[in-house]
């Protein structure tokens, strides 16, 4: 079959925690679960199109135009809850002119099926891994079988009746995968705000996470791959696409400890030039491993700090103290390593005075850069439970279905407005980046004119934005729009 995939260009995220500025500045990285996907699907004898209409920055109707071109037999998507609704409204319009069933995978199958199908744009729907199950099912389609009883897909009987069958609970092995079908990306347009190469793209080492903040929504299963596969990969970004620089996506890279650090010694020792980015726990590192880390190519790590307050990231099992943030900092800063802390506004116990000692102390431990996220109840979590069981509604479900529903969801446990919480989050990063020695900083490691336009955009951004809360649609003016 000749499957189209695509990647819209979404203008609006819905419940988002972030500022939009730094949703729209701070990265353009390539669909990598839809480039997996898509190599999964020539492995399987397809042939794909995978269309990133974000970083080509196309309009609907030019992104019809290549599909045209393409002639599918069936488009695909991910149906991602915050962008749910201006997915659907891609989808429609490409529907309405490509005359071809719509396939939709990702998270939002696999918590809201049902509520996805309900959507006449939607034909089938593939729930958990598509490792086996969209083959199997693009293959019954193909031929004309049954595919009535296979596991992991949704579909409408002749009643227009939605049918789920539930996915196989089986866990894949990660290196039978293929790599990510980087040959039909873009890749000349990805960046990273913070990357320091040309030539730059994002992996996965592993999937899931062991830990279980309060907040996060990523699933606490967790699987890696053998350094050796994750190696081959790197050199085939190196070799066959000119990849210079790598952000590992992994919640958490540096684990377990001598998986990655046979990974440092396999760069090293095939002699791969290149810079890569990480995220970790403050506590899963030492001097050590960092040193080990510098050697191999680290030149930034992004830290999950969260807080200062002990008693906030009590609340949300956060499982680290402030002067081991300090400590790990320290000596990141010594091997060369940049640092990023990721910071929240708006977890269980927050105050305006809990937020601005965080703030005070993010100042004291010589970051490079911050994120600030205000905390929302995502899909699937605690905190989301919470919501639910005070409100006695399931906002996000509500969300898929297209009914009404307020921009601003309900956070039980803090006694911060959304107004309070957005507020906060711009004085963070004013009083963060609005210092001499950050802005000298900033100035010395410029590359290029265009990125220092693009800093000063997101400073006048930041001081000047009128109040999000403002300028997003809410539920209602969604539903009128579809």
């Amino acid at each position: 079959m000749k499957v189209a995939l695509i990647f819209p260009t979404y203008a609006h995220k819905i419940f988002t925690e972030n500022l939009s500025t730094v949703d729209e500045e701070f990265c353009v990285a390539p669909p990598i679960i839809l480039a997996y996907v898509a190599a999964i699907l020539e492995k399987h004898g397809h042939a794909v199109m995978l269309l990133d209409a974000k970083a080509l920055t196309l309009s609907k109707e030019e992104a019809l135009k290549r599909f045209v071109a393409f002639e599918p037999d069936i488009l695909g998507f991910r149906a991602e809850t915050y962008y749910f609704h201006e997915a659907l409204d891609w989808i429609r319009y490409l529907k309405a002119h490509l005359g071809v069933p719509v396939i939709a995978g990702g998270i939002n199958l696999t918590l809201y099926p049902l509520e996805v199908l309900s959507h006449p744009e939607i034909d089938y729907g593939i729930i958990g891994e598509a490792f086996e199950s969209l083959p199997r099912f693009l293959s019954a389609l193909e031929n004309g079988d049954d595919y009535s009883r296979l596991s992991g897909v949704a579909y409408k009987d002749d009643e227009n009746k939605v049918v789920i069958n539930p996915p196989e609970h089986k866990v894949y092995d990660f290196d039978l995968y293929p790599y990510p079908a980087r040959h039909l990306l873009p890749n000349d347009k990805y960046y990273s705000f913070v990357s320091q190469r040309k030539n730059f793209t994002i992996m996965l080492t592993s999937t899931g996470c062991p830990y279980g903040c309060l907040f996060c929504a990523i699933p606490f299963s967790y699987r890696v791959r053998t350094p050796e596969n994750v190696v081959d990969e790197i050199e085939v970004c190196y070799q066959d696409f000119g990849v210079r620089e790598i952000d590992f996506f992994d919640a958490v890279l540096f684990m377990p400890r001598e998986r990655i650090r046979e990974i440092f010694r396999l760069i090293q020792r095939r002699k791969l030039d290149i810079e890569w980015s990480a995220r970790s726990r403050i506590d899963v590192v030492d001097e050590q491993l960092l040193k080990e880390a510098a050697r191999a190519g680290c030149r930034q790590i992004y830290y999950g700090i969260e807080s200062a307050d002990q008693q906030i990231l009590d609340s949300v099992k956060k499982g680290i103290q402030p002067k081991a943030v300090i400590e790990t900092i320290k000596i990141s800063k010594k091997f060369g390593i940049r640092t990023m802390g990721f910071f929240m506004v708006g977890n269980p116990g927050e105050t305006k005075e809990s937020v601005r000692k965080t703030i005070e102390f993010s100042k004291t431990l010589g970051l490079d850069f911050i994120q600030v996220s205000r905390t929302i109840p995502k899909p699937g979590t605690e905190l989301d439970n919470a919501m639910m069981k005070v409100s006695m509604r399931d906002y996000w479900r509500m969300h898929v279905q297209g009914e009404e529903i307020a921009h601003r969801l309900p956070t039980p446990w803090v006694n911060l407005t959304e107004q309070e919480k957005e507020s906060l989050a711009k004085e963070f990063y004013i009083k963060f980046y609005f210092r001499p020695r950050i802005i000298a900083q900033r100035i010395l490691q410029l590359r290029s004119w265009e990125e220092f336009i693009r800093y000063i955009r997101v400073a006048l951004k930041i001081i000047f934005q009128k109040s999000e809360l403002s300028l997003r649609r809410t539920g209602s003016e969604i539903k009128n729009y579809e």
